[in-house]
């Protein structure tokens, strides 16, 4: 007898997927009209405000980019629903799935709620107890998650598939490429050595109709058996018959038909492999299917004698054979876990580009930067442009240019590299906008300064969005100007010329005049000597002498301390060597002197010939 209603049980999910599967000619349309009614459509929306402590947990599925990802999801199995028995009638079933769901597993409530709005839910359900309600469960959800697939504005299902995760995340609508090259499912035949599978081959392999479906129904059928298994496994203890004994093999076998489709894709499709694997969308649904089964296929292990047939074991076998493995490593570029007893995967294996670069225009001198993402291990980058080998900074996963000019243009790409292999981006173009005419002025144009005196400049900058200048003194002992345009004068009187250059284009500049006046009149220093042989001259500093342009009279007065003696000299530039051309040496430490001289460079010194302490000297030099 059990025998004999397994396969019931199976014969009604064949015929319920050949009909929601587009088998059935008289209600795919229907279906596709009807799964998504305004009623559904609103119990999507108010699933993104989960109502549970357990659903605002979410699948983590951003931790995949990371490198490392777990798949689980809040789930209860052994929380308390016997109230919710007890109370059942059957005009109150809705009720009692999204209670008992609410409680065990979140994301089902969520899902069954949105399904109750289609006409065919209920058909699916058998209310005659809370025991056959439970039993009939795994049949409803997993049938109505066909019509998940099929929703209103999917109806396209051929070229995209869809799928439910949970109540906060579902990746809809990613593309199959189905006319870049895609193949009937029964192509996989060949690769099946085992009869693990065997009922359902017949009926989604060898089916005339259901056979010729291509990657859609793959991934319609496992999305549906993803759903149906933990829909069973919420309430298993209340499984009295074996109508969902085949939920485990379900999620298993169609498991496996990915991986076997993946396998004839590249072997035999491989532009088709290549078109596919070039989806990041499509490879994280891939990586995240194989992960949930492994995880809802533990979470049901409890429940393996009333979920699963004998058959499980081999097709576990089938699912983590080394092959099978290796097409989901290659396709999603992570480490697989080994064993269905962990639901774990960390990145390795070839590159995989997630990200490709994107288009830049910029103006001249701006800074500039492309970008690539890729999963992988020991990842090394080499960027290129039109072709070619860039030099510096272009070992990283961003290339940079900065102040960009017009020769940057260009095809930019990166060559993603591992010790298995590697991948090269698509390209992605630089276009320079001309440059506008670059011009420069500085304020204040000119200055008249005493000296040793400081003035702020400013520099603006037109025709570029680069307005750095850099600042510099044009005549030698012109004085100093910081990077900010701060300038200092000399002590000399004179004539001088900042300037400030374009960084963006150094050939552009302007200058500034300055006005050193006086270097005569009264000038007063003061200073101290430590003792005998001690000497210091004036003016100090930078340059450390006076400029005079005209013939004149030099005066000066040290005055220092008592019990000293201080000297007093004047030296003047000859061409070759300073010279001394006034002197005052008496035997005091106060002295004086004066110096008719001609226009040139003059400094004083003072120097003590005996004892120390603290002068004043006071002199004027030419007008």
């Amino acid at each position: 007898m059990r025998h004999i209603f397994k396969q019931w049980t199976l014969s009604l999910l064949a015929a319920l997927a050949l009909s929601a599967c587009g088998g059935g000619q008289d209600r795919r349309p229907e279906l596709a009209m009807k799964a998504e009614s305004a009623p559904m459509r609103k119990a999507q929306a108010a699933a993104a405000s989960p109502t549970t402590a357990a659903a605002q947990q979410g699948i983590a599925l951003g931790d995949i980019d990371k490198g490392s990802f777990c798949y689980s999801e809040p789930i209860n199995f052994s929380a308390d629903v016997s109230d919710l028995k007890a109370s059942y009638q059957a005009n109150n079933w809705l009720q009692t799935i999204t209670g008992v769901y609410g409680r065990r597993w979140p994301s089902g409530k969520a899902l069954a709620t949105a399904q109750a709005n289609d006409q065919y839910f209920k058909g699916f359900v058998d209310t005659s107890s809370f025991n056959k309600l439970a039993e009939s469960l795994m049949v409803a959800i997993h049938e109505e998650t066909h019509m998940w697939d099929l929703a209103a504005e999917r109806t396209q299902w051929n070229n995209y598939s869809s799928s439910w995760i949970d109540e906060q995340t579902q990746f809809l609508k990613f593309n199959l490429y189905d006319s870049d090259g895609g193949f009937a499912r029964k192509e996989i035949l060949s690769l099946i050595t085992d009869d693990a599978s065997s009922e359902t081959d017949e009926v989604y392999l060898k089916n005339a109709q259901q056979g010729e479906y291509h990657l859609h129904g793959v991934t319609a059928e496992l999305n549906a058996s993803l759903m149906g298994l933990p829909a069973a496994a919420a309430v298993g203890e209340f499984i009295d018959g074996i109508g969902a004994s085949n939920s485990r093999d379900l999620a298993l076998t169609n498991t496996s038909y990915l991986q076997l489709y993946l396998r004839v894709a590249k072997s035999k499709h491989s532009a088709y492999y290549d078109k596919l694997k070039s989806d990041p969308t499509l490879r994280k649904w891939v990586l995240v299917q194989f992960l949930r089964n492994a995880y809802h296929i533990k979470q049901s292990e409890r429940w393996a004698a009333k979920l699963g047939s004998a058959k499980v074991p081999r097709l576990i076998a089938r699912v983590y054979a080394a092959e099978n493995l290796a097409i989901l490593e290659d396709f999603t570029g992570y480490t697989l876990p080994k064993t269905i007893d962990s639901a774990c995967m960390g990145a390795a294996g070839a590159p995989v580009i997630n990200s490709q670069p994107q288009n830049v225009v910029a103006n001249v001198g701006q800074t500039v930067s492309f970008s690539v993402q890729a999963s992988g291990s020991g990842l090394s980058y080499q960027w290129r442009k039109n072709g070619s080998h860039l030099g510096s900074n272009s070992s990283s996963a961003s290339y940079s240019i900065g102040a960009v000019q017009a020769s940057d243009a260009g095809s930019y790409s990166v060559l993603v590299s591992n010790s298995l292999g590697s991948v090269s981006s698509s390209a992605a173009s630089l276009t320079v906008n001309p440059a506008s005419e670059i011009r420069i002025s500085i304020t204040p144009a000119s200055v008249t300064l005493s000296p040793g005196g400081s003035q702020q400049f400013s520099a603006n900058v037109t025709g570029s969005s680069n307005t750095a200048v850099s600042w510099r003194v044009l005549d030698a002992g012109g004085g100093s100007i910081s990077s900010s345009g701060r300038y200092t004068a000399p002590q000399v009187a004179g004539s001088y010329r900042v300037q400030a250059s374009s960084v963006a284009d150094a050939s552009k500049t302007a200058q500034a005049t300055i006005t050193v006046s006086g270097g005569g009149g009264g000038s007063t220093v003061s200073g101290s000597l430590s003792g005998a042989g001690a000497s210091a001259t004036v003016p100090g500093g930078s340059p450390g002498y006076l400029r005079t342009t005209v013939q004149g009279l030099f005066k000066a007065q040290l005055s220092g301390p008592a019990n000293s003696d201080f000297d007093l000299y004047l030296y003047r530039w000859n061409g070759s060597s300073w010279a001394v051309v006034a002197k005052s040496e008496g035997p005091a430490s106060n002295e004086a002197l004066s110096y008719t001289g001609a226009a040139g460079f003059y400094y004083f010194q003072i120097k003590s010939y005996a004892g120390g302490g603290a002068y004043t000297l006071s002199y004027s030099t030419p007008k």
